[in-house]
């Protein structure tokens, strides 16, 4: 019998669930237990604008992963203020910042992965994020070369799991244009 999150803890601990989430995680209409565990690899310029819009959708932001000290903490401490200002949308303190983005796929709870580093990591960090059966959402350029889109795609297929490029500006008509130039 299949018994999911949300049963296990009512059944289990209801006595002391309120002692443990807010009443308003409870009252809220998508529960965070119900949400995909997201975390966000690369904190850039790039980055900081999709963690917003992150924030705005149906996961929980768990974990930021940079090098760079003052950016991971920085993307930590928008998480929290962000959750603090909606409670409704996740729990304060729940995000956390890491420097190496291994530990952050060797996490069992995390669902989901953007990869918003620096275009030459992008391959590498994916394929390993895609092999720890984490779905992954992939900022453009994919890849450097050919080889490497190649590998990602083996490695997507081989995982079973849903992945995503980012492609913006793809009906602006400069991109059309280029598109029936191209096909010329």
């Amino acid at each position: 019998m299949f018994t999911s999150r949300r049963s296990f803890l009512k059944g289990v601990s209801l006595s002391a669930a309120p002692l443990i989430l807010p009443s308003r995680v409870w009252s809220a209409d998508v529960k965070p237990s119900d949400k995909p565990n997201f975390a966000l690899i690369g904190m850039g310029i790039q980055a900081r604008g999709l963690l917003s819009n992150f924030l705005h959708q149906d996961v929980n932001v768990v974990a930021i992963c940079d090098v760079d000290k003052t950016r991971r903490e920085d993307g930590a401490q928008r998480v929290d203020a962000f959750y603090k200002d909606h409670p409704d949308r996740g729990i304060v303190g729940n995000c956390k910042a890491y420097s190496d983005f291994r530990e952050v796929l060797a996490r069992k709870d995390i669902d989901v992965v953007c990869v918003a580093t620096p275009d030459h990591w992008h391959a590498y960090i994916t394929i390993a994020a895609l092999k720890a059966g984490k779905d992954v959402y992939c900022e453009k350029p994919l890849a450097v070369n050919e080889q490497q889109a190649q590998e990602m795609a083996q490695a997507a297929r081989r995982a079973g799991v849903k992945t995503m490029v980012a492609f913006n500006n793809i009906k602006t008509p400069a991109a059309l244009l280029a598109k029936q130039i191209i096909a010329r």
